[in-house]
């Protein structure tokens, strides 16, 4: 009986010291946010449904077309059809936003790795870059903003070749998620 009631007083006393005994905090994360109506659809479907699967064919190039490490080829321009649904609101503006836990996403880069693969390029990886030629990080980056107008926008973008070491011949496929993001 007294070894239970030792225990029990352990027990009590460490409740009691615990909170105590933590450490302060570093600081505080203040999370904001806001929910809206628009709904716009993304490429003619619903918002969020996953339904959009982009294709955007790069050029087949020859591995000496990139001859310096950090050096981009083969820009090829595409776009995210915003909207064309009466929801989509007038003056709503938007932007494209880039899915941080894509596993092609190579988060100190803001590029996309190449597909693992037997056949796989070496020493590249895909960059995409505004419209007007900006590089977007894939990780920390949005796309530029647009305004909906008529009941709908287009955000333009352009998906590269970049040289990020020794290139070798192969296949050179990725992808990235990606989101609407209303302001």
């Amino acid at each position: 009986m007294y070894k239970k009631f030792i225990a029990a007083s352990l027990f009590v006393s460490t409740l009691a010291v615990g909170p105590a005994a933590r450490a302060a905090n570093d600081g505080i994360i203040d999370i904001t946010g806001r929910i809206t109506s628009t709904t716009c659809e993304v490429e003619g479907q619903p918002p969020g449904s996953g339904g959009v699967r982009k294709s955007v064919p790069l050029d087949t190039i020859s591995a000496g077309a990139l001859a310096q490490v950090g050096q981009t080829y083969g820009d090829r321009g595409f776009t995210i059809q915003i909207g064309g649904n009466p929801d989509c609101a007038d003056d709503t503006t938007v932007k494209v936003r880039f899915d941080p836990s894509s596993p092609a996403l190579d988060r100190l880069t803001g590029r996309l790795n190449i597909d693992a693969g037997a056949d796989a390029a070496g020493g590249v990886q895909i960059q995409i870059a505004n419209g007007d030629g900006t590089p977007i990080h894939l990780y920390t980056e949005d796309s530029k903003s647009v305004v909906v107008a008529d009941n709908k926008a287009q955000v333009d973008l352009i998906a590269r070749y970049y040289r990020s070491g020794e290139v070798t011949a192969g296949a050179a496929n990725s992808r990235v998620g990606f989101q609407v993001i209303y302001e």
